[in-house]
């Protein structure tokens, strides 16, 4: 019981990672103004915002809360969109790009509505969460209808496998960039959890994944940062010599 209600605190961990990410981020939007980090700024204060509402849930705090996981619900997938949207921007021309992020925006505006005004079993939904913080989320995901989920699981799909995809394209087409490896592990290991959570009624791994995923795509970032520094570095030392 007790490691049980220790994995329930995992999410609030997450949501200190995702903001302080989404605060770099945002800083290099600043410095920089490029449409990819405004997308995966905006996709971070998501995920910071999800994986807070994750722990609001947590029986030693607010409970099983109905409108609190309706939100949750409808901001969770649109933020796995938002990171693909932004690697597409990073790797494709403009006319591809606008049309990823136009279809994300699209869906996104969708979930929003159908969630938000679909209602809700409130008796299911609290006995769900009896089962446990995670069994309680997938049981609850499970309650909104096929018509409301799709929306969700497009999103995840098309966001997660652009994302991981498109850090691959970009290892592969230059094997110096090695942070784009800690980017594909940053999304394959919250697809799987997301994997976990709906076909096998999730566990407290879940969590797990969810954190990890933040934490590889946080490094990404950092190393990232830090291979542009050295590259306009190596740039300005070879104008200088010339």
């Amino acid at each position: 019981m007790a490691r049980f209600a220790l994995a329930n605190y995992i999410p609030l961990l997450t949501t200190a990672v995702a903001f302080v990410f989404s605060l770099l981020l945002a800083r290099q939007y600043m410095q920089r103004h490029k449409v990819h980090q405004l997308l995966w700024t905006v996709a971070m204060v998501l995920y910071g915002i999800t994986s807070l509402m994750e722990f609001l849930m947590n029986p030693d705090v607010m409970g099983a809360n109905l409108s609190l996981f309706m939100v949750y619900y409808v901001l969770s997938a649109p933020l796995v969109g938002l990171l693909g949207a932004g690697v597409v921007y990073l790797l494709a021309n403009r006319t591809l790009s606008r049309i990823f992020l136009g279809f994300v925006v699209v869906f996104s505006l969708a979930l929003i509505v159908a969630g938000l005004s679909t209602s809700l079993s409130s008796s299911a939904f609290v006995t769900g969460f009896n089962a446990g913080l995670v069994q309680g989320i997938s049981s609850a995901s499970n309650l909104y209808p096929m018509t409301v989920r799709a929306f969700a699981i497009v999103l995840n799909i098309v966001g997660g496998l652009a994302l991981i995809l498109g850090a691959l394209y970009s290892f592969v087409r230059d094997m110096s960039r090695t942070y784009n490896l800690f980017i594909v592990l940053g999304g394959v290991l919250p697809m799987a959890g997301g994997a976990s959570l709906g076909f096998a009624g999730g566990n407290d791994l879940y969590f797990l994944l969810e954190l990890g995923g933040t934490v590889f795509l946080f490094l990404g970032f950092l190393l990232s940062a830090r291979y542009i520094t050295k590259r306009e570095a190596a740039k300005v030392a070879a104008t200088s010599t010339t």
